[in-house]
């Protein structure tokens, strides 16, 4: 497998599970899981690179060493191509990546001159990865410093404001322009910008 031809739309999804890692000789992992949307967990397969893979160990960080090291160890017993890593036999259950979010494609087969995407939505590839921001907890603000029934509509109005600037980042990065760039010309360069944004973004998707 040299090469993995996707469909153009992203997908974000925020959290998987992976129990079994195919491992063959190209650059490629095929990783045997779940995806978790709407609180519902279903059964997914994914495929991804080495490098993106090491980004999902590395932002788990001891989470997730034990997974680096039975790949490890498979890669230098390996003596079969295609093998397998049972995470849930060699580690007693599937390992969970959360806090993450993920960008994925969906992949496609050549039929005739056309890729058309195939097995809907049971199989992605991993593109890339970010961690989720981090948001600080505001304190709780004493009854008189709390802002008048009247000023509500301004809150809102600065919540879609940051939606608006998030959704202007993510049509970027679908274009295929760099993280950076991207945040940078949806005003988001700074953190916790990027941060209040992503949560207006999601509150704005949930009531949707």
């Amino acid at each position: 497998m040299n090469q993995v031809n996707t469909t153009t739309a992203i997908t974000q999804m925020q959290a998987i599970s992976i129990g079994q890692i195919i491992m063959d000789d190209s650059n490629y992992l095929t990783l045997w899981g779940q995806v978790l949307q709407d609180d519902v967990w279903y059964p997914c397969d994914f495929v991804t690179t080495y490098e993106v893979m090491n980004t999902m160990l590395r932002f788990g960080q001891d989470k997730h060493d034990a997974v680096q090291m039975t790949i490890v160890k498979k890669l230098e017993d390996m003596r079969r191509i295609p093998d397998i890593i049972d995470l849930e036999a060699e580690l007693g259950t599937a390992v969970v990546f959360d806090n993450l979010i993920f960008y994925m494609r969906r992949p496609c087969l050549q039929q005739d001159d056309n890729w058309e995407a195939y097995a809907d939505e049971e199989c992605y590839y991993i593109e890339r990865v970010i961690q989720m921001p981090i948001v600080p907890v505001p304190p709780t603000l004493p009854p008189a410093a709390r802002l008048p029934g009247e000023d509500n509509e301004k809150m809102e109005y600065c919540i879609q404001l940051l939606h608006d600037a998030y959704n202007l980042y993510l049509g970027f990065i679908e274009i295929e322009l760099g993280d950076e760039a991207a945040r940078m010309k949806a005003g988001l360069e700074n953190d916790y910008k990027f941060s209040m944004a992503y949560y207006a973004w999601q509150l704005h998707t949930s009531n949707i």
